[in-house]
């Protein structure tokens, strides 16, 4: 890791002891699974799918929470809250907020991914 990602970072390596390479390990997966679960919210939201936008938007919420735990993560609850209700209305319009913040997050994980594999 670099030292802007130690930085950026500084509460996920909390949450991993300091792991570095277990954060990284982590980085792997979720850049792995996360993309294709941010486009199965969008998907689901797209097609008034409000159960499954609720169901994915919950797990990306879990595999994303290790890297950050408030914004835009955090962001995610309402849309979840809101499909849950079948409200699609609000389920569209809370992630459309909360959408750019997260591909941006997913950026960020992807490059620590992808870090490791220029060490190896």
């Amino acid at each position: 890791m670099i030292e802007a990602q130690k930085e950026r970072f500084a509460a996920a390596l909390q949450r991993v002891a300091g792991d570095e390479d277990m954060l990284v390990m982590l980085a792997n997966i979720a850049a792995e699974d996360g993309p294709p679960m941010l486009r199965q919210v969008r998907d689901a939201l797209a097609d008034g799918n409000c159960s499954e936008a609720a169901r994915t938007g919950h797990a990306l919420k879990g595999l994303l929470s290790t890297f950050e735990s408030g914004s835009p993560v955090d962001e995610l609850q309402p849309m979840i809250d809101a499909a849950r209700l079948d409200d699609i209305g609000t389920s569209r319009q809370a992630h459309e907020t909360a959408a750019p913040k997260l591909e941006k997050l997913m950026s960020e994980i992807e490059t620590l991914a992808r870090g490791s594999e220029s060490n190896a």
